[in-house]
């Protein structure tokens, strides 16, 4: 960590589920002490998600409050797209500051390049007996930053691209000068000889042509050109053969398969993202509805990491939402059926909207 950075902005929401399931303010206080404690001439920043208060120990939840109504806690806008992580690098960034996670922010490495210079990302453990152990990090490459890497250096060769096609290109200077003029004439001469090569060339190839003509004429030149002009015929009846050994019973002929077009209806290309409702249906969810809040939904599928339910937006319409296991209780559920039935309707809470696949996370509420 350089001497120049005494600003370092905590990711809350991290270190309090650090080792746990749920997050605990608890454990953020203490790790924020902690940290304080090794470095007393720097200032933190402690940022949680916006859903931080709702999903602390219901003891908590009062403390989280106070904490963001005295400014010890600080929480993104509602709505705001990369939720706390964006929020985070962008503090980050503006105070030159020093980030305290143990997470990597793959999907920002190629907004945020900074995050790879020496001392401005630190993680930290809790360590039975010995307590916080806070040391530098390098962020992780993944897959997703090699995704958005590539796609951020695709984009910046498209717009370098374009603006090499859009300048314009310098009109050539008239030649004026007395070397240019000089240049000039004594190109004719050159141009001339030129001239006189290209005519004697002319009278060898006519020659030639004479003599092939001469040869031509005796009955073995006679019968070469007759055996040349065989040899298309055979490679027609050739291709005939391969046709009819390709055709398919119905009679046509199979094509290669890179030459087939692509069918309206199949899967999308790997590793692109579906809308899961309708743009109309996710704004009203988005409008009637706020993070945090309650809302009631129908399980309508299970699935390996949660479970899909339905909520009713309007008088017609319905929305099909994600509850991660994560939210579905503490402990975290093996499988989602062990805490949810089928058919059956359940108070959730919206921990955030998804405005890429236009859903929502949801919580199981606590009764």
């Amino acid at each position: 960590m350089t001497k120049r950075r005494n600003v370092v902005v905590v990711d809350g929401s991290n270190l309090a589920t650090e080792g746990r399931t749920m997050p605990s303010l608890r454990q953020l206080d203490e790790s924020v002490k902690a940290f304080l404690a090794e470095n007393p001439d720097h200032d933190v920043i402690v940022v949680v998600d916006a859903t931080f208060e709702h999903r602390v120990a219901p003891a908590e939840r009062e403390q989280v409050k106070q904490a963001e109504l005295s400014g010890e806690i600080v929480t993104p806008p509602a709505g705001a797209i990369g939720r706390g992580d964006a929020f985070i690098l962008k503090i980050a960034k503006r105070a030159d500051a020093v980030v305290l996670s143990n997470d990597s922010f793959q999907e920002f490495h190629a907004e945020h390049p900074w995050l790879f210079e020496d001392g401005r990302l630190i993680g930290g453990k809790p360590v039975s007996r010995v307590g916080w152990i806070f040391t530098p990090r390098i962020p992780v490459r993944g897959l997703k930053s090699k995704a958005v890497t590539k796609k951020a250096a695709r984009v910046a060769a498209a717009e370098a691209s374009q603006h090499d096609d859009a300048a314009p290109t310098p009109a050539a200077r008239p030649a004026t000068s007395r070397r240019a003029r000089s240049g000039a004439e004594t190109t004719r001469p050159a141009t001339a000889k030129v001239a006189a090569k290209k005519a004697i060339g002319r009278a060898v190839t006519k020659k030639s042509t004479e003599t092939a003509e001469t040869t031509a004429s005796t009955p073995k030149a006679r019968t070469e050109p007759r055996l040349r002009a065989a040899e298309p015929k055979k490679r027609t009846q050739t291709t005939k053969r391969a046709r009819k050994a390709g055709a398919t019973k119905s009679g046509a002929v199979t094509e290669p398969s890179a030459s087939r077009p692509k069918r309206t209806g199949e899967a999308p290309a790997k590793g692109r993202v579906e809308p899961v409702n309708t743009q109309r249906s996710f704004q009203r969810l988005v409008t009637d509805h706020a993070v945090g809040g309650p809302v009631d939904g129908e399980v309508v599928q299970f699935t390996s990491h949660g479970a899909m339910v339905s909520v009713s937006v309007g008088r017609t319409m319905h929305v099909v939402c994600y509850a991660p296991l994560a939210g579905l209780g503490s402990p975290t559920p093996v499988r989602a059926r062990d805490a949810l039935k089928k058919g059956e309707t359940y108070r959730f809470t919206i921990v955030a909207f998804d405005s890429t696949r236009r859903r929502a996370e949801l919580a199981l509420a606590r009764s």
